[in-house]
């Protein structure tokens, strides 16, 4: 786990726009949505070859996510039981809820 947090502070410090590595199959994304209400949401993804993550900047904080089980898309959930985000992805959409999935960022689009 300590060596996961490593990767993601160094892959949030290096990334900038867009920016992809791969170490073996290992892969780190950084993605920037256009959001409702002209709000923009980036998503830093970090996919191994053991599972897969998500790390959002919410309300001044970063919060790890880890993929979630589901039949399509990649939904990921916060990692901290403290937040109860989830990220709903699917293609270049997105959709980041709290709760009960009560919307937070909405109809957002990878561009």
């Amino acid at each position: 786990m300590k060596i996961l947090f490593k990767s993601i502070f160094f892959a949030v410090g290096i990334l900038s726009s867009s920016f992809s590595m791969a170490d073996n199959a290992d892969e780190i994304t950084k993605v920037s949505y256009a959001c409702e209400n002209n709000q923009i949401m980036e998503v830093i993804y970090i996919n191994t070859d053991k599972d897969s993550y998500a790390i959002i900047n919410q309300m001044d904080e970063m919060i790890p996510m880890k993929i979630m089980k589901m039949a399509s898309g990649a939904n990921y959930e916060a990692m901290n039981k403290a937040y109860t985000y989830k990220l709903y992805t699917k293609g270049d959409n997105a959709d980041l809820v709290e709760g009960k999935d009560k919307p937070v960022l909405s109809g957002c689009k990878a561009g």
